[in-house]
Order: structure tokens, then C-alpha cells, then sequence
């Protein structure tokens, strides 16, 4: 048995049935100046803590020591692919009472350790001692002061173009009242299933229940993610889910991120092919459409990391505050210039400041490439099929020769616990194979192959719902896409298979899961009747899909904040995730409300008015106003994020 730090109730310190492994129990301090500290018996109540520092050391010196000898934690340690580095301890400390007069915090780290072990004849040596939090009232900074008038001036005018919109759709130009929450409102509920401009858009009202479930499993991911790199009193929970089927496919989850790019590829050219009808697409349209874009996703994404920076560390406190909101909030005020280029997939990795949105730098590169590439088959349509085909043939081959060049393991089904809590740190997996925007085209690629395949198929009036092996086609897409997906377990395996079928499967597991996914995209927008047919046309999923990328952008947010906040060390089970999941889930939509309402739809609407002229009364009073189908209304009518 040993002490974890003074003042604690002994706890265990080896685990139970491996008594020659570290337990690595995370213990803090709170940072005010009555804080609760847990322990096995409750919490105890400790004061006049000044600053605590969470701290990272490893034992060194004497192997002779009566518990050193009796423990093997490099042993333990070197099986990288499950475990976590258990040579290196992470504790929080009550700093301010180990300093002496000019001594500094990494010596008052040291003596603060040393302390509590040496009666077990062990000595340690601190390697970091980072983000100290300190009791007292924190400053307020330039930016948050800024981000506060901003808020307030949004809030004003809002107020204001609501007001003027209630007495008269006249009242006020259009540039205020794209801040009218009744217009906005309009917008977020109305039906996708009976659109106002073209007729053939009805067919994509599915997307939006794709769109909401596939959040939800990227929520889910991230529940994982965040108890992985947050302290917990049972990393070996962690630990054995790499040992467990059902956790090994959860881990093997990332080829059907694809389905997001093939979404946004579908909408991307579908929309494209309807505007060629009417006008020729331009190399001026086609920079337009990429500004429409860049104006599509930048406010809502900018907007959070503002907040990140200027307001999120002053939310609240606790034991883990400093090291999961504090640090994102200084990586963010460094970082922030990567958001508004959208080039975060290739900066350097292992920050926290909103390392999911890597997801919408690849898709804004992905849309650039692909805004080009349309430009071009526009012209030559009968080598859309073919050079999408090449395309797609080059990107699974580039993915076979880095993972054979890098010796690599395909995706990310190979990634160590340790790497996931540092958020990828000098992972190659990540940084060749997972990131880079040409390793994410297969789905972009299919899914404008679908569209494609999809519009001419109205223009020829052929009916795929109407063909029997299409429809089974259809029913088996999705089932063979997760037959892919279970083929990523043996490299989660103890021994890993031959480098070479590391290669083939990287080849094919991305590239097969997009068409699978584009097959069941296409079935679903030619009326093939099935299950998910029914289900995904659901109404309710219309206003869900429409706040899904403000729930995107925001939900990390708010799970951190649920991790910091609590002054217990979480407990990780399938229980506390599942609740995670749950109530986090229904805070972020409740945000996302306003977010959208506020923010993201009237910065559409604001960018649309700079574009058109009057819009024309609708021909049913009814419904909301909307402007003639054009390249910025299209395209803003639909969105290509996740």
C-alpha cells in the first residue's frame, strides 16, 4: 500500500490481479481555497491551498526499494498498443506547501513528491509540472472584454430586426433582417420535403436524418475520447477495451466518416448539375460557390473559438479545469489563425483547441478541389465517370503505399490509449493516413459519382426503385460496408498481420466503405423503398439536421465542460458514457438553438443580401420567403457539413 499524496487515505496501489503493475490512481486538489479532494472515504476538505499543479513524474534510483522491486511497470508499459505509459505517474498537488522562500514550482514540485514517498524507500523525478491553477479572482482579458460587447451588439440587433419583422415584412431592409429571429425560425423548422424552388430537392430530405445520426455517433466517439485523455480512477477500463469485440469495432469506427464527405460531394455536384440547366457555370460562379462555402461554416466555428478563448476558462472550476478547458483555451489563443485558414489538418498535433474540426479543414480543401474539378466535367461530362473512377484508383493506392512506406497500421484502429489522451501526439497514423485532405477523397469522390449517376438518371427517366437487383444492391450496401469495418479488428490484435495486408486493407477499406455508403445514399434519393427510407423521412429529423453542424462545432464544448467541472475523479463505465452521451447531447442541441438562430443562418442570409435584390413574395403567404435557385441560394439552401 502507499500514499498517492499526503493527507489521502491509503489507497491501493497495485491493481488487483496483477501485482506487478502500477496503478496509476490521478488524485487532485480543487483550486480554491476550500476544494475537495477524493478519496476512498468522501471527500476531504482541505484550505489555504494557494496554487495547485498537475504533475507528471517516474520513479528512479534505488531497485533495491521494498515496493520498486516488487513491480515491473516498464514491463507493463511496453505493450504500447493497449496500455498506457504506467512508468510515468500524473498527480495534482497542492504546490504552495512545499515552497519555500525563492523556490520555484518544478523544486516545490520535486519536494512535494519526494514527501509522500520516501518512507517507501522510493525516490521520483518530476518531467513536467504544468498548468498550475491559482485560488483568487482571475483577470479579465482584452479579448473577453470584446467578446462581451460583441454579444451584446448581436443581442441588440437581433432584438431589434425581431420587432421591426413582427409588424411588417416591410419594415426594415434586408440586411437587418437577416437577424430576425421569426424569419430565421422559419427556417430552421420548415419542411426539406417540400421545397419552395425546385422540386427535385425533395428527394434529399433523408440526408438530414443521415446528418443527425452520424452526429450522434461522432458524439459518441468523443465521449470516449474525452474520458481517454481526462483522469479517471480506472484507466484499466480503457485499457481493456482493446481486448473486447464490441469496443474493437467502436475503435475501427473512422472509415464511415466517409459518408460525411460523400454527403457533401453529393450535394455539391447535384446542385452544380441543376444550375448548368439554367446558366453556365463560371469560373466566377465557381469562386463564388467556394466564398458561399467559406461564409457558410466560418461564422458559427469562429464564434466557438472565440468563446473558447475569451470566456470558456472564467465558466466554472475544478479539479481538472486548468488541464481540460484552461490548456484548450491557451492552445486556441495560439492556434486560432489555422481556423480561419481552414489548414488545421496540418498543423502539428496533439492541441486540444478544437481538434475535431480538422473534419471541416479537410472538407473546405475537399470542396475547393471538388468546385474545381466540376468546373471541368461540366464541360466533358462523359468523362465524369471515368476520371472520378482514376481519382478514386489513385486515392486508395497513395493510401497502400504509405502505409507500406511508413510501415504503418491502416486507419486509426491501431491507435495506443497513450496516444489518444495526449490527442495524437507524433502519431504517424494520424498525421500520413488519417488528416491529409487527398487520404478523405474517396467519399468526396463517390459521393459526386452518385450524384452524378442520380441526375442522369431523372434526365433519362430511368427509375432505380423500379430495379429489383438495385434494391437488393441497396439492402446489402450497408451491411457489406460494416463487413469492411469488422475486417480492421485482427490489427488491434497482440500480433498484427504482415505489413503488406496492412497495405491492401488501407487500400480498400475507405475506398469500399464510400461506395457502399454512395450506393445506399443513391437508393435512399431514388425512393428505393426500405426501413431507412421510412426512418430517415422522418419530419423531425428536418429541424435536428439543420442545427447538426452548430452541434458539431459545439458539443466538445460542452462535454469538457462536464468533465472539468466535477469535482470527483470520473469513474469510466458503458453507464457514465451512455449518460455523457445523454445529457450531453441535449445541452448542445439547447445551445445549438440559438447558435443558429443567431449566428449561423443570419450570416448566411446576411451574405445572400449582398448577392441578390429584392426577394419576391412567395406564392403560398404561408411560407417563408425565399429567393429564385441560383449558385448562392442552392447552395446555401444545402448543407455539406457534418
Amino acid at each position: 500500500m502507499l500514499k498517492a499524496l499526503e493527507g489521502i487515505k491509503p489507497q491501493p496501489w497495485l491493481s488487483v490481479g496483477q501485482s506487478h503493475i502500477i496503478r496509476m490512481v490521478p488524485t487532485f486538489i480543487c483550486t480554491r481555497g476550500l476544494g475537495y479532494m477524493p478519496t476512498s472515504n468522501g471527500p476531504i476538505l482541505h484550505g489555504g491551498c494557494r496554487s495547485v499543479f498537475r504533475q507528471t513524474f517516474t520513479f528512479i534510483g534505488r531497485p533495491e526499494g521494498k515496493v520498486l522491486s516488487q513491480i515491473n511497470p516498464y514491463l507493463y508499459s511496453a505493450q504500447k498498443l493497449k496500455h498506457y505509459n504506467r512508468t510515468q505517474i500524473h498527480r495534482g498537488v497542492c504546490i504552495s506547501r512545499c515552497m519555500g522562500n525563492g523556490t520555484d514550482f518544478m523544486e516545490a514540485a520535486q519536494t512535494c513528491i519526494n514527501r509522500s514517498i520516501e518512507s517507501y524507500d522510493l525516490q521520483a523525478e518530476v518531467i513536467s509540472a504544468k498548468w498550475c491553477s491559482t485560488a483568487g479572482h482571475q483577470e479579465i482579458s482584452t479579448s473577453s472584454r470584446a467578446f462581451g460587447v460583441f454579444v451584446v451588439a448581436l443581442i441588440i440587433i437581433t432584438l431589434v430586426a425581431t420587432v421591426l419583422g413582427l409588424f411588417s415584412n416591410k419594415m426594415g431592409n434586408r440586411f437587418l433582417m437577416a437577424f430576425s429571429l421569426v424569419k430565421n425560425w422559419e427556417i430552421l423548422t420548415y419542411d426539406r420535403s417540400k421545397p419552395r424552388a425546385e422540386p427535385r430537392m425533395k428527394d434529399l430530405s433523408p440526408i438530414e436524418g443521415i446528418r443527425v445520426i452520424g452526429t450522434q455517433c461522432v458524439i459518441f466517439a468523443h465521449v470516449i475520447l474525452t474520458y481517454v485523455y481526462s483522469y479517471i480512477d480506472n484507466p484499466q477500463f480503457i485499457e481493456q477495451m482493446y481486448d473486447q469485440f464490441g469496443w474493437k469495432m467502436v475503435l475501427n469506427s473512422p472509415p464511415w466518416l466517409q459518408g460525411f464527405f460523400a454527403i457533401s460531394g453529393f450535394l455539391n455536384c447535384y446542385t452544380l448539375l441543376i444550375l448548368s440547366e439554367k446558366r453556365n457555370i463560371s469560373i466566377g460562379y465557381s469562386i463564388l460557390s467556394i466564398l458561399n462555402r467559406y461564409i457558410r461554416v466560418t461564422p458559427v466555428s469562429v464564434f466557438a473559438l472565440w468563446f473558447i478563448v475569451a470566456w470558456y476558462p472564467h465558466m466554472g472550476s475544478g479539479p481538472q479545469w486548468a488541464w481540460v478547458v484552461g490548456r484548450e483555451s491557451c492552445e486556441c489563443s495560439q492556434a486560432w489563425l489555422g481556423h480561419f485558414l481552414y489548414i488545421l489538418n496540418y498543423q502539428t498535433l496533439g492541441k486540444f483547441c478544437m481538434a475535431h474540426t480538422w473534419y471541416l479543414s479537410a472538407d473546405m480543401q475537399i470542396h475547393v478541389l471538388g468546385t474545381i474539378l466540376m468546373f471541368i466535367l461540366l464541360r466533358y461530362r462523359r468523362l465524369m465517370l471515368p476520371v472520378l473512377g482514376a481519382l478514386l484508383v489513385a486515392s486508395s493506392a497513395g493510401a497502400a503505399f504509405v502505409v507500406y512506406y511508413y510501415e504503418l497500421t491502416p486507419i486509426i484502429t491501431a491507435q495506443p490509449p497513450e496516444g489518444l489522451r495526449t490527442i495524437f501526439f507524433k502519431s504517424g497514423i494520424i498525421k500520413h493516413l488519417y488528416l491529409p485532405v487527398w487520404m478523405n477523397l474517396s467519399g468526396y469522390i463517390c459521393g459526386t459519382a452518385a450524384a452524378y449517376i442520380h441526375y442522369q438518371n431523372q434526365q433519362a427517366g430511368v427509375k432505380l426503385n423500379e430495379k429489383k437487383w438495385f434494391n437488393i444492391l441497396n439492402q446489402l450496401s450497408l451491411h457489406i460496408a460494416s463487413i469492411v469495418v469488422l475486417c480492421g479488428i485482427p490489427f488491434l490484435s497482440d500480433e498484427t498481420p504482415p505489413l503488406w495486408v496492412s497495405a491492401l486493407y488501407s487500400a480498400l477499406d475507405r475506398s469500399l466503405v464510400s461506395i457502399c455508403f454512395s450506393i445506399f445514399l443513391l437508393g435512399l434519393v431514388s425512393k428505393c423503398k426500405s426501413p431507412p427510407l421510412t426512418f430517415l423521412s422522418w419530419r423531425g429529423w428536418n429541424v435536428l439536421g439543420r442545427l447538426s453542424f452548430c452541434v458539431f462545432v459545439i458539443h466538445f464544448i460542452i462535454l469538457r465542460f462536464a468533465i472539468a467541472y466535477n469535482t470527483q475523479i470520473p469513474h469510466a463505465t458503458l453507464f457514465s458514457m451512455i449518460s455523457l452521451l445523454i445529457v450531453g447531447t441535449i445541452l448542445t442541441f439547447l445551445v445549438s438553438i440559438p447558435v443558429c438562430l443567431m449566428i449561423e443562418i443570419p450570416a448566411i442570409q446576411f451574405w445572400k443580401a449582398l448577392f441578390q435584390g429584392e426577394s419576391r413574395p412567395p406564392a403560398v403567404t404561408e411560407e417563408p420567403v425565399n429567393p429564385k435557385f441560383d449558385l448562392v441560394a442552392g447552395i446555401n439552401g444545402q448543407q455539406n457539413e457534418v
